[in-house]
């Protein structure tokens, strides 16, 4: 194909040298680039509070006639995203092939990253690091992956806690919230109305409050003060694996700054396991005394019983 889709490419070149409101409307088009596709220049400039014109200009400055023609090619790919998820591929001769297609699809999808979302990746990450308290809140398919991303964290020595946007379990996980702690919601189906909520209210709490969500226009997405929209998916499960190599990212990112309290931490408690394994080792190898040590412990119960 001779013609491709470069408005990604032109802004991420010259992002840099922008002006802030050519920025705005940068940022919009990378992260809502399907809202963007049904704005016209008047509607976008409302959206984002610059002058119509602006709007045009900034379309001039990417190298397009006007906006016109930049909004035409944003719909040529947003066109082409949405066709290319629904189409059914070729027959694989193995499955060998059917993963390798599968892979690098997911790689395409990994390499339109822009460098605006690596910028946001970082900003993400550095508010985590620096939390008292990691909340991660997902519901749907990405509960469970919530759950490992805190676990990780734990085994790390942070503080990481996920929970489910139930009504009861939100009320009390966000009584238990402070200004020095950090929430990640995270977003894939549906409009997630109710996660939404929960980020509001973490945030008047002072909470800072951030997303990593597929589509723009879910609530926790519009809610929190920093979102990574990734808004190139073409299906709810590429967009679940994207979501989950972000937080690897970022995990092994945690894990690098880390690694020598992480260590320290792991020889601790190899050193605790083979105090354990000596004792059990003797214990067991001497019946009378592990028989006397229980008769105690039972002497013991007994006597609170009669207090």
């Amino acid at each position: 194909m001779g013609y491709q889709f470069m408005f990604r490419d032109r802004i991420r070149d010259g992002y840099e040298r922008l002006s802030p409101g050519y920025r705005k409307l940068a940022d919009f088009i990378v992260n809502y680039t399907l809202d963007a596709a049904f704005l016209t220049a008047t509607e976008l400039a409302r959206r984002v509070e610059v002058d119509p014109a602006t709007v045009v200009r900034f379309a001039q400055d990417l190298g397009y006639s006007g906006y016109r023609e930049l909004s035409q090619e944003i719909k040529q790919h947003v066109h082409a995203r949405i066709t290319t998820g629904e189409k059914l591929t070729e027959p694989f001769a193995t499955p060998e092939e059917h993963f390798a297609a599968l892979l690098g699809k997911f790689r395409q999808q990994l390499d339109c990253l822009t460098p605006i979302d690596l910028e946001r990746l970082g900003e993400l990450y550095a508010a985590l690091e620096k939390a008292k308290t990691i909340w991660i809140v997902a519901e749907g398919a990405l509960t469970e992956l919530a759950q490992a991303f805190a676990q990780s964290l734990r085994n790390m020595g942070l503080s990481a806690i996920a929970f489910h946007p139930d009504i009861l379990e939100a009320a009390m996980r966000l009584s238990h919230m402070q200004n020095e702690d950090a929430l990640l919601a995270l977003g894939n189906e549906g409009p997630q109305i109710d996660l939404g909520y929960i980020v509001q209210l973490a945030h008047e709490k002072g909470v800072r409050t951030l997303c990593i969500s597929s589509n723009g226009l879910q609530s926790p997405a519009k809610e929190a003060e920093l979102a990574l929209i990734i808004s190139h998916v073409t299906s709810p499960f590429s967009g679940l694996a994207l979501i989950a190599a972000l937080l690897a990212l970022i995990e092994e990112r945690l894990k690098e700054e880390r690694l020598p309290s992480i260590e320290k931490s792991r020889e601790e408690q190899r050193l605790h396991l083979n105090r354990l394994l000596e004792l059990r080792q003797q214990t067991c190898g001497q019946p009378d005394e592990s028989l006397a040590i229980w008769s105690r412990h039972l002497r013991w119960i007994d006597s609170l019983s009669c207090s």
